[in-house]
């Protein structure tokens, strides 16, 4: 059999100490938040879910899991009465447990689900140190995976471009290509076991079939062993070219599971100050979304929703950006097939504690293991986050810092592992961001950090860390606190940019933010409308007159008019790549699209002016996604 897979979507809900008040309930849609609801957007406490299902008798001799892709932030879940696992102190990575046991075939069984979001100092986040929604709830969605008596559990995939480029953007070549399984079940002297799988070219149904073979499973896990393949089309954000791999695992009578997964080929390093993809050295402009902001739906956010700012983001120019705290698969496979890296981050964030202990080294381990094993095939996330905004200058929480960029590496070898530091300033040796991969910095000089000298404190870094190269990971205006309105959000951000050109040694930028975002130490609204004014654009992804600063200075081009034509000029300091396969549409006065061209590969610093007299122009990546339309100045 194939796996199946069953979405729990409408349950019973209520608030409460104990699965009592479930008999006053009422039902609800998951994904699901109470601090999104009138009268409870304030609520730190418990919350029950209830589930009820017939198990057929067809179950019998299979396994049946339940799988959360997220539950904020402590779980306690039963089965018929019978407690069957718990998942506290991270709130955002998914989970599964086994239910085969405790069904009752044949009848009805009731699946219950405690949930608590008060404010510990047991987790990570901790306390109320972090600045986003404390939104309780089955806050993701819920499946039943019904599998055979052994099922996979997981699996890695080595997808390794073979770049033989130096110093140039290399789109196809060979790819190493094998899978790693991991396989559940109950190992006998007798059990036999074939996993049986199959590599396409491409996915979402236009697969086309590439290689394929049968290994036999030793134990509780099985290799695909390395193929090195030729013509393989290498991902990249301009072009996101993907594959899918198709696993069977069978015991010589029928299959007991499935899977199928979509990944890419694709080479993401760091070489001394540089970042270097896929043979060419670029320097990558972004912007930080924080999801879960818009009132109607909270952290509970709907796939169409989620996919709704995502376009709101990439249409920023957004390349490169990072996520404070885990997200949803369906973020990161938009990612996949549109084209963003992304950094994901441990939401270990401020100084309550204001050191690092045993318990955050303890909860970092486990979020770390979650998210890595859920996340790491997808060909979008380029990094690991292990904290943000610590006090990176005292030698308890620099330890902490070493400690988790090498545990990470230990996880995977594959990508860059980084920490975020605000404390870059003081002493720009020894800071605990010079201890990952990358230095990350996040520069409100001006403003929280105070009248400092832009140029020269950036100067300090990279003449202390001159091999490693450096990102300012968070910069902006956050109102009310600070004045000046979305007229000083631009100026801020032009001066930034401004100075970061100024430094090759900074290999990209993350802007923060898109969006105002909801956040429960907010200075502004109440509720689920407590905020922070940050965005260029407002909380539900409305742009403000900065969203078009953003975007034309986060282009890979600039635009110059001379005489009613467009000089489409690639930019050679930052952001900075070669532009392959874009096209322009151009509109005359009455902004009708009067014609279309491809435009040729540009280097940084080529120029190409479009042939057409025009008022403005729409310019596009190659897959479609728009990086803005320029008008006549």
């Amino acid at each position: 059999m194939a796996r199946e897979v069953i979405n729990l979507c409408e349950w019973n809900f209520s608030l409460g100490d104990t699965a009592e008040c479930l008999e006053h309930g009422r039902k609800v849609s998951v994904p699901h938040t109470w601090n999104i609801e009138e009268g409870t957007e304030d609520t730190w406490g418990t919350g029950w879910y209830e589930y009820v299902f017939t198990a057929p008798g067809e179950w019998q001799g299979k396994r049946v899991q339940v799988y959360f892709k997220a539950v904020y932030h402590d779980a306690e879940v039963y089965l018929n009465g019978t407690k069957v696992g718990e998942h506290i102190n991270s709130g955002y990575t998914p989970f599964a447990f086994e239910l085969t046991e405790a069904l009752v075939l044949g009848k009805e069984n009731r699946l219950t689900v405690k949930v608590n979001n008060e404010f510990t100092d047991s987790m990570l986040p901790c306390k109320r140190s972090f600045d986003w929604a404390n939104d309780g709830g089955i806050i993701r969605g819920v499946e039943l995976l019904v599998t055979g008596e052994h099922f996979i559990k997981s699996h890695i995939i080595t997808s390794r471009p073979v770049i033989t480029a130096e110093g140039k953007r290399q789109d196809q070549g060979y790819g190493v290509f094998s899978v790693c399984a991991e396989i559940d079940g109950r190992w006998e002297q007798d059990t036999k076991l074939e996993l049986t799988w199959e590599l396409y070219e491409g996915c979402d149904g236009r697969e086309k079939k590439i290689l394929c073979g049968t290994e036999t499973c030793a134990g509780g896990s099985v290799e695909i062993s390395p193929a090195v393949l030729s013509d393989i089309r290498y991902w990249h954000f301009d072009r996101p070219e993907l594959y899918t791999v198709k696993l069977k695992l069978g015991n010589g009578k029928e299959y007991e599971d499935s899977i199928e997964t979509v990944f890419g080929f694709r080479d993401f390093h760091v070489q001394g100050s540089k970042f270097i993809l896929n043979g060419e050295p670029v320097r990558l402009c972004g912007t930080e979304w924080m999801p879960g902001s818009d009132p109607a739906y909270g952290m509970a956010e709907t796939k169409e929703q989620l996919e709704k700012m995502l376009v709101c983001l990439k249409e920023s120019n957004c390349i490169f950006t990072r996520f404070h705290w885990q997200q949803d698969d369906i973020v990161y496979d938009w990612c996949d097939r549109h084209g963003m890296l992304v950094q994901e981050e441990i939401p270990y964030w401020g100084r309550d504690p204001e050191t690092a202990g045993e318990q955050q080294w303890k909860i970092f381990r486990q979020q770390i293991e979650e998210m890595i094993k859920a996340h790491r095939n997808h060909p979008s996330i380029a990094a690991w986050g292990v904290g943000n905004e610590l006090d990176a200058q005292a030698p308890e929480t620099i330890q902490y810092i070493k400690n988790a960029v090498a545990y990470t590496h230990e996880l995977d070898t594959g990508r860059t592992a980084n920490y975020v530091s605000n404390s870059f300033f003081q002493d720009a040796a020894k800071d605990g961001t010079t201890d990952g991969d990358i230095m990350m910095i996040n520069d409100y000089i001006g403003t929280w950090t105070g009248e400092l000298d832009q140029y020269e404190e950036l100067e300090k870094m990279v003449l202390a860390n001159p091999d490693k190269p450096m990102v300012p990971s968070e910069f902006g205006l956050c109102e009310p606190f600070w004045k000046g309105g979305d007229e000083r959000r631009k100026t801020i951000f032009l001066e930034k940019m401004e100075s970061y050109r100024h430094f090759p040694q900074i290999a990209g930028t993350i802007n923060f933010c898109l969006n105002d975002y909801r956040t429960q130490m907010g200075e502004d609204g109440e509720g689920k409308w407590k905020k922070r004014i940050h965005g260029s654009t407002d909380l539900c992804g409305v742009p403000k007159p900065s969203y078009e600063t953003v975007q034309k200075e986060c282009a890979p081009f600039s635009i110059e008019w001379k005489a009613g034509r467009a000089a489409i000029r690639c930019r050679k300091d930052l952001p900075c790549y070669e532009m392959r396969g874009y096209y322009v549409e151009w509109m005359n006065a009455g902004k009708e699209v009067c014609g279309r061209s491809n435009i040729p590969d540009l280097k940084p610093g080529d120029e190409w002016i479009i042939d057409a007299d025009c008022s403005s122009v729409s310019v596009y990546r190659g897959n479609g996604d728009r990086c803005g339309t320029y008008k006549i100045n």
